[in-house]
């Protein structure tokens, strides 16, 4: 697993966080991108983050009621969190505002459903997904900085490299250039 988590031109902070939380059958991981930019953004992604830390092991919509409650004195966050099960193949997911979820497969691309929110503000809707997830597939969450459109294919062989390093190249072709900006690349560990 490999993230980049990069603040808006000419601001000091970001207002995006990511984390991961390993468990027994694999991990979880979150993104969150707090309303705006600068301190004040950062502020309420970082809560999300200390959510997500405390209620991980309870899955992902319950990390984002959890959130929803805890950001309610912040400006807000777009959060997605995905709980990545090797031993079942299997991804939950669950996000609230605009932090997509991708698998990339030999089978193609799967964005992830989202719905629509922000946390601590208006979100109506808290439903879990779940997806395929084979031994070749990776899993990209990112922040609304990275364009919509981006593609590794044409990258060939990039899915092999690290998850850092492809995080990177995402961040590096893909970015607004207006927006703080997070990638984060999951993939099975090689044998």
């Amino acid at each position: 697993m490999g993230g980049v988590s990069v603040p808006r031109t000419g601001e000091t902070v970001c207002g995006d966080s990511w984390a991961m939380t390993p468990d027994a059958s694999g991990a979880c991981l979150l993104v969150a991108d707090g309303l705006g930019h600068g301190p004040g953004a950062a502020e309420a992604s970082r809560e999300a983050v200390r959510i997500f830390h405390k209620r991980a092991a309870e899955g992902p919509v319950a990390v984002l009621r959890f959130a929803h409650d805890a950001l309610r004195s912040t400006r807000g966050a777009a959060v997605a969190v995905a709980d990545i099960d090797c031993e079942s193949e299997v991804i939950t997911f669950a996000g609230v505002g605009n932090v997509a979820g991708t698998i990339l497969a030999d089978s193609g691309r799967r964005n992830m459903v989202s719905h629509n929110g922000t946390l601590g503000h208006a979100a109506r809707t808290f439903a879990e997904f779940t997806y395929p997830w084979t031994s070749a597939a990776l899993i990209v969450l990112n922040s609304d900085g990275l364009v919509s459109h981006w593609s590794l294919d044409a990258y060939p062989g990039i899915a092999s490299r690290d998850a850092s390093l492809i995080a990177a190249v995402l961040y590096r072709d893909f970015t607004r250039g207006r927006d703080d900006a997070t990638v984060v690349v999951a993939k099975r560990a090689s044998a």
